[in-house]
């Protein structure tokens, strides 16, 4: 058992400093809040050169950044987790029994977990029980957790430090709270605001402590990777390019509305002579070896789309997307587009696995505080969200008529969502025309029932 004090809370906190500097960039650029539009050094020193070199015309000064990142992460939690997993623990009541303590939340809370762990490289699960007894479970911000895991091979989670701020009844300020899980109990903390240090803090109806008799440390991780990272680090280069390049452009175009005029022994008066000259007759008046000049910006059109298209394809390469550019789908067949999701698919399958074990652990708790037998396996129904060739499916459907059952048909037909309720439906609709067919009497056998006698 770890010996948690103030010194300890304030360890574990310092070393989560780095975890939540990291979560916010992410969050930000989830929230296309990129660095383009934080750092703004990044053109002021482009405008500073312009301005050494003596250019005029380069005045603008637009920040226009691309929800690449909120794409790619859409793309990835909608692909895998639309359809979150499906569990089957060997018993029909049991699997009925989870499906409805998990209810019209789980699809929601799956896929906010898919988010936060590609943001934060994590998403946490906490669970309880409610004061009707009965099991419940949500998200949690990753940024309020802080993990003690074993020293052992398997790192075993034996605590959580969760810390969130919240006001303070007695004065109205905004104090820190932490509160520190383990497998037996919860014991409440809060920052004193002089001195910095933790001291304990009485919870109405609690008090310092809470033994809540769950099992087990009641939170439960679900990493991005093998390598719990987020997602943002493999094209955030990428993204700060596009963006530059993108808002480079935005203020040429802007800026080359502007024209100088540079005049040489000009004919008139003054300045506004010459306007009124050049928007009337379209004519200068200028003496001797006089003329006119201008100077407009320079814009390196077939550079930048050149530069723009290929940041845009190695975005969705190293992002492991899928391109929505509809060149890219038309209609293609099953295999092609497959291929599409290839890229999609690997990434989507090492969050799977990681996942997979989160779940699992899930079920146990399920199972263990609703007084379901553990079960020995708990087998895991993955299905993906992504375009098909519903023609193609249904084809294939149709010709495997008479060589696979009719269950498998309907649950791989595009259009059924539920076996189950598609299987009695046809059976309905079978007896249905069954009953409306005429009833044919046919005539007894010879001799047989027409009164007559030998």
């Amino acid at each position: 058992m770890v010996k948690v004090n103030s010194r300890t809370i304030q360890r574990l906190l310092q070393g989560h400093g780095q975890f939540i500097r990291a979560a916010d960039e992410a969050r930000r650029y989830y929230s296309n809040v990129n660095r383009i539009k934080q750092d703004n050094s990044v053109l002021q020193r482009q405008a500073e050169t312009e301005q050494a070199l003596g250019n005029p015309l380069h005045l603008a000064d637009n920040r226009i950044s691309h929800s690449w990142h909120n794409l790619l992460v859409t793309q990835k939690v909608s692909y895998a987790l639309s359809y979150p997993p499906v569990f089957d623990v060997g018993n029909k009541t049991a699997n009925e029994r989870i499906a409805e303590i998990l209810g019209d939340q789980y699809t929601a809370t799956a896929m906010q977990l898919g988010i936060d762990a590609s943001n934060t490289s994590v998403g946490w699960l906490h669970y309880w029980r409610g004061t009707d007894g009965r099991f419940r479970y949500h998200t949690v911000d990753p940024e309020q957790i802080v993990p003690v895991f074993s020293g052992t091979l398997e790192s075993d989670l034996v605590g959580v430090l969760r810390c969130y701020t919240m006001l303070d009844p007695t004065n109205g300020q905004t104090v820190q709270v932490c509160e520190y899980w383990d497998d037996t109990t919860c014991r409440f903390y809060r920052q004193n605001g002089v001195s910095g240090n933790y001291t304990y803090f009485e919870y109405p109806e609690v008090g310092q402590e809470l033994r809540h008799g769950l099992g087990a440390v009641p939170f439960i991780p679900f990493y991005n990777n093998a390598d719990r990272r987020g997602d943002l680090p493999l094209y955030r280069d990428l993204i700060d390019a596009y963006d530059k390049v993108v808002s480079g452009f935005a203020n040429d175009m802007e800026d080359v509305q502007e024209v100088i005029f540079v005049i040489k022994n000009y004919g008139g008066t003054d300045k506004t002579e010459f306007m009124s000259d050049l928007k009337k007759s379209k004519l200068i008046k200028v003496e001797g070896d006089g003329g006119v000049d201008t100077i407009r910006a320079e814009i390196p059109f077939e550079a930048r789309n050149a530069f723009l298209e290929r940041t845009r394809r190695q975005i969705f390469v190293s992002g492991m997307g899928v391109d929505p550019n509809p060149e890219n789908f038309g209609n293609s067949s099953g295999v092609a587009l497959k291929y599409l999701y290839s890229l999609l698919e690997l990434k989507a399958v090492m969050l799977e696995t990681q996942f997979r074990s989160g779940f699992a652990e899930l079920v146990r708790a399920i199972c263990r505080l609703e007084g379901i037998a553990q079960p020995k396996r708990i087998l895991q129904t993955w299905t993906r969200n992504m375009v098909q060739n519903d023609l193609e499916t249904a084809q294939i459907a149709q010709q495997s008529v008479g060589i696979i059952s009719d269950r498998t048909i309907l649950a791989n037909h595009p259009w059924v969502d539920d076996a189950e309720s598609e299987q009695k439906q046809l059976e309905k609709e079978q007896q249905a025309a069954a009953e409306k067919q005429p009833q044919f009497q046919f005539p007894p056998k010879d001799g047989a029932g027409d009164g007559s006698s030998g």
